[in-house]
Order: C-alpha cells, then structure tokens, then sequence
C-alpha cells in the first residue's frame, strides 16, 4: 500500500513486481506492456521513500512482494482492513490512492500533463492533434513530480508522528 502510495501505479501492477523490472542503478521501474493495463510499457521512477521500501524487501522469490510461499501479494483486503483500523479512515478504495497521488502533485505544482504519464494513462491532458504530435515522455519532469511527492509523503508522515507523540506525552 505505501508503493501504492508513493508511486500512484495500479494495484496489480505493484503486486505483481519482480525483481527483473527494477533497475538499481537508475531506480527505475520497468513496467513491461504485457503487465500494464493499458498494454503500454511504462517507466516509474522509485524516488528516496518508494526505494527505501523495494530496498528493505527480501530476495527470496521473484516477486519485490512475495508471500512466504513465493507468490505475488493478494492481501489488500486484509492489509487495507488493518490500515483502516489503524488510522481511523474508512469507505475508501485502494484504487483511490492513485486519484490522491495525482491530486496531491496538483497542490505541489505538477502539470496535469506529466501526472498523467506518471499514471500511465493513455489519454491525458494532451488530446486531439496535439496528442497524436506529442511523443515527449516527460521522464525528468516525472523524475522531479515523484521526488517531490515522496518528500511531501515524508512530511506528512513525520509531522503526523510528532504530533502523536506530543498528544501521547500530553496524556501522560
């Protein structure tokens, strides 16, 4: 979910990742046309947060989120059930997370152009004429959206930790 999160990539394509589609010197993810939605081949850059977490797996099946038994990850269920719990938020979809991810980089700044290749969606922002024209993938300014998104995740997340742990003290 936290993948989800960071990258803004569809829910299957995060829990079907294999080790083989990670560059580790670019820190890019190679999302191959037969395993994306729109059977388009697609590029996400891993910023410093989504790294970290690919990095910290371990590497003993071919899936970066493999079961115990080496299968891909199906649990969302199970693992948005305990994300609910745990914050306090309910009635949402993880599917959501990529309209968050995409409407967060809008409050930061990041054209609705790149966003949309960030999701890999086929039509975007750009249409019409200019879309059949327009073959620039925006690779760098995607680079920069995503960092700028994990940094804000970042944040957010240790502004929220400290907060907690203000009120926790408070209580005490």
């Amino acid at each position: 979910l936290e993948v989800l999160a960071l990258t803004g990539q569809r829910r299957e394509e995060v829990a079907q990742l294999v080790w083989s589609e990670v560059d580790e010197v670019s820190r890019v993810w190679h999302i191959p046309s037969q395993r994306s939605k729109n059977a388009k081949a697609h590029l996400v850059h891993l910023s410093e947060p989504a790294w970290s977490i690919i990095q910290s797996r371990q590497r003993h099946s071919r899936f970066v989120f493999a079961t115990s038994r080496g299968k891909n990850f199906q649990s969302f269920k199970y693992a948005k059930a305990e994300l609910d719990r745990l914050s306090g938020v309910a009635n949402w979809r993880t599917h959501d997370l990529r309209r968050t991810v995409v409407t967060g980089m809008a409050r930061l700044g990041v054209p609705p152009h790149v966003a949309d290749k960030i999701l890999n969606h086929q039509s975007g922002t750009i249409s019409g004429v200019a879309a059949v024209y327009q073959k620039h993938e925006f690779l760098a300014e995607r680079k920069e959206a995503l960092d700028r998104w994990g940094r804000h995740v970042t944040d957010v997340v240790v502004l929220n930790s400290r907060s907690n742990a203000d009120t926790e003290t408070a209580a005490a």
